[in-house]
C-alpha cells in the first residue's frame, strides 16, 4: 500500500468527532456544491474558480485549494468537496496542529480578497481586529499561536493572535509607495519565521527582516550569466558546454518559496531556471535547469530534502535539494502549472494547473494516483443555452467545452476543442451546438490573484475552425488558402447560427458556414494613411512602403455584434471607431463613431514609432428591437440610436461586456473588477451592482425565455442569476 494512503487511513481513524460532525453537515449537500455560498439573486454557480494555491492539511486527510472565489476543502479519500470558505484566496496556511486555516487574498484586495482565519472543525470564521489588510503571504509560528502576514504589496508585517483575533500591523516605510513608485509585475513574495523575500526588477530578490522591517540583502542571479558548466548542479541538455547569457530586461522572478526551516529559498523565473539560495549566507547553492518554460510554482517537502517546480511548459520536476539532481518529471496537464503541495509525509505531490485539474503523484514511483479534482478552470470565455433552456455549454480559454444540466445542476460532459494552447478568439452559436474558434500556441502565465494572462510567446493558428460542440468533430475550416492570416481577436455568430463574423488582417470576414460563401470587408482606407507620421529625427518626410503602414495604423477590430435580425453587423475597433455593415453585401452603412485621428495617434519614425489608442471599443450590444446600440469603451458607455434616450448617470469606464434585458428596459455592464452594473434605460439611473465575480466579466447572456442571466468571468466561474430577483431594488 502506498505510504500516503496508509498515512491517510490511519489519520482518518484518529480524527476527532468534531471533524466528522462538520463534514456530516455537508454530506447531504456535497453533490450540490453549485449552490454553496452564492451571491444574492444567484441560483447556481458552475466552476470553482481558478487555482491560486494548494495545501495539504497537517493530518493529510484533506487538501485546501485556494481559488479565485474562496478555499475549497476536499476529502482525499473520496475526492469530494467538503466545504467552501468564501473570499478570494491567493495564499493558504494551516496551523501546525490543524486547528486553523488562514487565507490571504493577495495584493488585489478590491477584488473580494482579505485576510481570513477559520476554525477547521466548526468552519467558523474568527473575528479579526481592524487594521489587517489583504495578505500576500502567510506563516504560522511553530507553536501555532501566532499568524504572521505579509500584507498588501509587501509593505507591512502583521502578527495575529489566533485565539483572540487581536494583533498589530507594522508598516515598512522603505516598502511604501512613497519610496517605491514603480514596481515589478509580477512581484512575488515568500514568508518565513524571521525573513520575507520579494522578487523585484531585473531578476533580483530582496530579503527583509520580519521583526525590524529592515532590508537584509539583495540576491542576484536570474537574468545574468550562467556559471561555467562544471559549477552547475544541473544544466539544460541542449546548452552543450557553452555558457550563455540571459537578458537583464524583463527577466522577472515569478515565484519564491522558503524551505520549512527557512534556511533555503527557492526562486523561479522567466529565465526558465530554478535557483536555490542559502538565506544565512546569501550564497547561490544551485541552478536547476530542465524546464523549457517559465517557472511559476514551487514547493518544498516537509523535511526540505525535495523541491518540486512547476512550469508553463506543463510539466512538474522533482529535485533533490542536496545534490541538485532531477529525481522525476511528471507530465499530463494540458496547460501550465500554477500550484504545488507535498503531503505531510512527502509521499504524494499535488499539482494544480490552469487546465482546471489537480493531479496527485506518487513521489517514490512517479505514477499518477487515481484521485483527481476538476472544475477549477482558470478563465471561462463564453456560454450558450440549449434551445429549450435545459442545458448550458461553456468554453474556457484553452478550448475545453463543458456541458451543464440546468435541472440537476450537474456537469454532464466535456470536450476538448482546442487546436493549440489557447483560443485567441471564440464564439458559440446561439443554440450552443457549434463553436467557431481560432487557436494559438502560447506560453501563458497567470499571476495568482491577477486577472487575465501574460503571454511570452504566441503563434496564432492561421485558420478558423468550426466544431460540433458535443462531439468535438471538426465541421469546417478556413485557412490561408481562403485568405485567412492573423485572425480571431473578435468573433460573433449571427442570431440564426449560420454566419460567423471575425477579423482577419485588415478586414472583417463574414463566413456563411452552410453555403461556405465568404464576404470580405476591407478596413484599410488608403486615403487616410498618414504619409508623415512625425519622423522622430525631424529630417524630411517619411512615406511608409505600400502594404506596410496599413497593418501598423489600421486599428484592430476589438468588438463585433449582429443586429437581432442578422441583417446588420456592428464593428468597434481599437481606435474608437464604430461602424455598421450590411451583412448581405458587406457594404458600409452609417458610421456611428468616427474614432480618433490615426495621424495624431502615430508618434515616431520608421522602425521606431508607437500608436496610442485613447478609447478602445471593448463591448457592443444591440437592443432586441434594434433601436438602441450600447457601446462600451475606455472612456464611457454610449447609447446610440435615439436622441431621446437619457444618458447613463455615473456610467462606468472600460465595460468588458454589455447586454440589454429581454424587455430592453435595463442595460447590463460587466466590469473589470467583477461587478455587473444595472441601469434603468428610462431614467439613466443605476439600479444596482450584482457582485459575484472576482475578476473581469467576460460574457452576459440571457436564456431564451428571459428568466435567467448567465455571466462568465476570468475568475473561472459561471453564475446563473434569477433575473426577476436580480432586477429588484
Amino acid at each position: 500500500m502506498n505510504r500516503f494512503y496508509r498515512f491517510l487511513l490511519i489519520s482518518t481513524l484518529l480524527i476527532g468527532s468534531a471533524v466528522f460532525a462538520a463534514e456530516a453537515q455537508k454530506d447531504e449537500a456535497t453533490e450540490n456544491y453549485t449552490k454553496w455560498e452564492l451571491p444574492k439573486a444567484a441560483k447556481a454557480r458552475f466552476g470553482k474558480g481558478g487555482i491560486n494555491a494548494l495545501q495539504f492539511s497537517p493530518d493529510g486527510t484533506q487538501i485546501a485549494v485556494g481559488s479565485s472565489i474562496g478555499i475549497w476543502i476536499y476529502n482525499l479519500n473520496t475526492g469530494k468537496e467538503i466545504d467552501l470558505l468564501p473570499g478570494r484566496s491567493q495564499s493558504i496556511a494551516f496551523s501546525p496542529d490543524g486547528r486553523f486555516i488562514a487565507s490571504g487574498g493577495g495584493k488585489f484586495s478590491f477584488r473580494g480578497g482579505g485576510l481570513q482565519l477559520w476554525e477547521t472543525t466548526t468552519r467558523q470564521k474568527v473575528a479579526l481586529t481592524d487594521g489587517h489588510r489583504s495578505a500576500s503571504a502567510l506563516h504560522f509560528s511553530e507553536d501555532g499561536k501566532t499568524l504572521v502576514t505579509l500584507e498588501g504589496w509587501g509593505d507591512a508585517i502583521g502578527k495575529l493572535d489566533v485565539e483572540t483575533g487581536e494583533g498589530d500591523v507594522k508598516n515598512i516605510e522603505d516598502r511604501s509607495w512613497k519610496k517605491i513608485t514603480r514596481r515589478s509585475s509580477p512581484e512575488p513574495y515568500a514568508l518565513a519565521h524571521n525573513k520575507f523575500a520579494i522578487g523585484v526588477q531585473v531578476g533580483k530578490i530582496e530579503l527583509w527582516d520580519t521583526t525590524t522591517g529592515e532590508k537584509l540583502s539583495t540576491l542576484s542571479g536570474h537574468g545574468g550569466p550562467l556559471p561555467p558548466i562544471e559549477d552547475r548542479l544541473a544544466i539544460q541538455e541542449d546548452n552543450h558546454d557553452q555558457p550563455f547569457f540571459l537578458p537583464d530586461e524583463g527577466v522577472h522572478v515569478l515565484i519564491l518559496e522558503f524551505s520549512p526551516d527557512g534556511t533555503k529559498l527557492a526562486s523561479g523565473s522567466k529565465d526558465k531556471t530554478v535557483r536555490l539560495w542559502d538565506t544565512d549566507t546569501d550564497e547561490e547553492l544551485a541552478i536547476l535547469q530542465k524546464h523549457t518554460g517559465w517557472i511559476n510554482a514551487l514547493a518544498f517537502s516537509a523535511d526540505g530534502k525535495r523541491l518540486a517546480s512547476g512550469s508553463t511548459d506543463k510539466t512538474v520536476n522533482l529535485w533533490d535539494t542536496d545534490t541538485g539532481e532531477l529525481i522525476a518529471t511528471f507530465t499530463g496537464h494540458l496547460n501550465g502549472i500554477v500550484a504545488l503541495s507535498f503531503s505531510p509525509d512527502g509521499s504524494t505531490l499535488a499539482s494544480g494547473s490552469t487546465d482546471g485539474t489537480i493531479k496527485f503523484w506518487n513521489t517514490e514511483t512517479g505514477e499518477l494516483l487515481p484521485i483527481s479534482i476538476t472544475e477549477h478552470t482558470k478563465w471561462v470565455k463564453s456560454v450558450s443555452f440549449s434551445e429549450d433552456n435545459s442545458a448550458l455549454v461553456s468554453v474556457a480559454f484553452n478550448g475545453i467545452l463543458e456541458f451543464w444540466d440546468l435541472n440537476t445542476w450537474q456537469k454532464t460532459g466535456s470536450q476538448n476543442a482546442v487546436h493549440g494552447d489557447l483560443l485567441r478568439g471564440s464564439t458559440l452559436s446561439p443554440d450552443g451546438k457549434k463553436l467557431a474558434s481560432v487557436g494559438a500556441k502560447a506560453t501563458m502565465f497567470f499571476e495568482a490573484g491577477g486577472s487575465g494572462a501574460t503571454l511570452s510567446t504566441q503563434m496564432t493558428d492561421r485558420r478558423v475552425q468550426l466544431t460540433e460542440a458535443r462531439t468535438g468533430r471538426e465541421l469546417a475550416t478556413l485557412d490561408e488558402t481562403d485568405g485567412i492570416m492573423d485572425s480571431g481577436n473578435s468573433m460573433a455568430f449571427s442570431p440564426d447560427g449560420k454566419t460567423v463574423a471575425f477579423d482577419s488582417s485588415g478586414k472583417i470576414c463574414l463566413w456563411n458556414t452552410e453555403t461556405e460563401n465568404i464576404i470580405n470587408i476591407s478596413l484599410i482606407d488608403e486615403e487616410n494613411v498618414p504619409e508623415n507620421p512625425n519622423n522622430a529625427d525631424g529630417n524630411g518626410d517619411f512615406v511608409f512602403p505600400p502594404g506596410m503602414m496599413p497593418h501598423h495604423i489600421t486599428p484592430s477590430i476589438s468588438a463585433l455584434v449582429f443586429s437581432a435580425d442578422g441583417k446588420k453587423l456592428i464593428s468597434g475597433n481599437m481606435g474608437g471607431k464604430v461602424q455598421m455593415w450590411d451583412t448581405e453585401t458587406g457594404v458600409a452603412l452609417a458610421p456611428f463613431l468616427a474614432g480618433q485621428d490615426m495621424e495624431e495617434a502615430v508618434k515616431g519614425g520608421p522602425g521606431n514609432f508607437t500608436v496610442t489608442y485613447r478609447d478602445i471599443i471593448s463591448a457592443l450590444a444591440f437592443s432586441s428591437n434594434g433601436t438602441l446600440l450600447a457601446v462600451g469603451g475606455n472612456q464611457k458607455i454610449r447609447l446610440l440610436g435615439s436622441s431621446k434616450q437619457p444618458r447613463l448617470k455615473d456610467g462606468p469606464r472600460g465595460a468588458t461586456s454589455l447586454a440589454f434585458s429581454p424587455d430592453d428596459t435595463v442595460l447590463l455592464a460587466g466590469l473589470r473588477n467583477g461587478g455587473i452594473e444595472l441601469f434603468d434605460l428610462t431614467t439613466g439611473e443605476k439600479i444596482k451592482t450584482l457582485k459575484g465575480h472576482t475578476a473581469t466579466v467576460e460574457t452576459l447572456v440571457f436564456s431564451h425565455d428571459g428568466k435567467t442571466l448567465i455571466s462568465t468571468g476570468q475568475d473561472g466561474i459561471i453564475l446563473l442569476w434569477d433575473w426577476d430577483e436580480a432586477v429588484k431594488n
